[in-house]
């Protein structure tokens, strides 16, 4: 597969193998789209959502019994889509 990149995104690859923390531009592409999937998987945040989210959950904690990982995410999930319609 070959691709064709602006050159903004072309520098910023070079960038990241140039740290050393990648050994290989294709590296870099696997961590983004792992990355990708993962903002997918589990939703995108606004600026300060996730750590008001997670203070929430910890007073929650002392109020309350915990709750299951899957299902606190379906909450989540059912309550963006809530908010988006």
């Amino acid at each position: 597969m070959n691709l064709s990149l602006a050159p903004d995104i072309q520098k910023r690859i070079v960038e990241r193998v140039n740290s050393g923390r990648f050994a290989s531009p294709e590296e870099v592409v696997a961590a983004a789209i792992l990355a990708l999937d993962q903002q997918e998987q589990f939703g995108n945040f606004q600026p300060g959502e996730l750590d008001a989210l997670l203070a929430e959950g910890e007073k929650s904690i002392g109020k309350y019994e915990t709750l299951d990982g899957d299902e606190a995410f379906a909450m989540r999930r059912m309550r963006r889509a809530r908010k988006r319609k």
